[in-house]
Parts: C-alpha cells; structure tokens; sequence
C-alpha cells in the first residue's frame, strides 16, 4: 500500500470541482450591473440614530435646516457627537475651505452648524490635558 494518492483517480470522498464555461454576454451584462451598482449615488437621507440624536436636542440648537437639505452632513454628525475631538474636527473642516473651489453653505446652515458647535462645547467642554497645559506657555 503507498501512501501517495493515484492521480489517475478520484475519491469518493474528494471534492471535485468542474469549472463551468459561460457565454461571453453574461459576463459583460454581470460586470455593467456592477458598474451601475457601484456608481450609484448613497443613501442621502435621514438614518434613525439621527433623527433620535436631533430630537435629544435643545430647540434652539437643533439643526432642522441642515436636517432637512443636507442629511449626509446630519448623519455624520450624529454619528460623530460622541466623539469630541473628531466632531469638532469636522464641523471646522465644514466652516472653513481648505481646498478653496467650495461654494460654502448657505447663511441658515451656517447658524446652525455655529450654534449646534457652541451647544456642543457648553455641554462638553473641553478638558485641558497635562501636555497641553505644558505647551501653552512656550
């Protein structure tokens, strides 16, 4: 008896796997369904968490028109609010152009976004750190 398997065989309990040939128009319709699939455009609305996030809200500091013309915006917000350093890194990326061809919001948005940024610091403010206390008098 050998202990290497006869080639000339297979058995019964091996997987044998036989490739399938496919016609050629059913691979290109396969591959323009994900081309469609992959270019559409995302979700652009409300997600629940955010609707729950801005009805948590003060009135004076929730942002409905942001809510209602630019939900994308609204989502990573909600998403982000428990994060401080990172929220308050994008909503500042959001007020200030950096790359310079961006047409801006218009002014209700952008009362918005100072307000929804004023209530965020009022509620958490931030915490002065040993290092940075450290840097501040050099």
């Amino acid at each position: 008896m050998s202990i290497y398997r006869r080639t000339d065989r297979v058995p019964l309990n091996d997987l044998t796997i036989v490739a399938q040939t496919r016609a050629p128009d059913s691979q290109s319709q396969n591959d323009a369904e994900w081309t469609k699939r992959r270019s559409s455009e995302p979700a652009n609305g409300l997600l629940r968490p955010t609707v729950n996030w801005a009805l948590a809200l003060p009135a004076d500091a929730c942002p409905q028109a942001l809510l209602a013309k630019f939900p994308r915006i609204a989502n990573l917000i909600a998403v982000l609010w428990q994060d401080p350093n990172s929220l308050r890194r994008y909503i500042d990326d959001l007020l200030v152009d950096k790359r310079g061809n961006r047409q801006g919001f218009p002014q209700n948005i952008l009362r918005e976004l100072f307000a929804l940024r004023a209530h965020y610091d009022e509620v958490n403010p931030q915490t002065s750190r040993p290092w940075e206390v450290m840097n501040n008098g050099e």
